[in-house]
């Protein structure tokens, strides 16, 4: 959205899979065709009306193969609980939480 690339590193992540991982609030990690997933957006109050409609859309099935296929080139790792950790796990801060949701609404 602006361009660079996100912090990871500096906010404790290895990748954005783990970033999104560990904000179950704002975003969902669900499990796909031959193990690969799909992140979704978890609505909030603002954002109920537009989820209820993008759920109602049809989508061909070339579609979500398309869409898997970039997931997948994207996110190689097939399991995104099997990142391991050291120690604690990192505290996003708030802002970066709700640019990150605005984002993903």
């Amino acid at each position: 959205m602006i361009g660079k690339p996100l912090p990871l590193r500096d906010l404790g992540f290895r990748s954005t899979l783990e970033l999104v991982a560990d904000m179950p609030e704002v975003v969902r990690v669900c499990p796909y065709e031959k193990g690969t997933f799909v992140l979704k957006a978890i609505a909030d109050e603002t954002t109920k009306a537009i989820a209820k409609l993008v759920a109602r859309q049809r989508r061909s099935t070339r579609a979500r193969k398309s869409a898997a296929t970039k997931t997948d080139a994207v996110f190689p790792s097939k399991n995104p609980q099997s990142f391991p950790r050291r120690g604690r796990a990192p505290v996003l801060p708030a802002t970066v939480k709700a640019e990150l949701q605005d984002l993903l609404s």
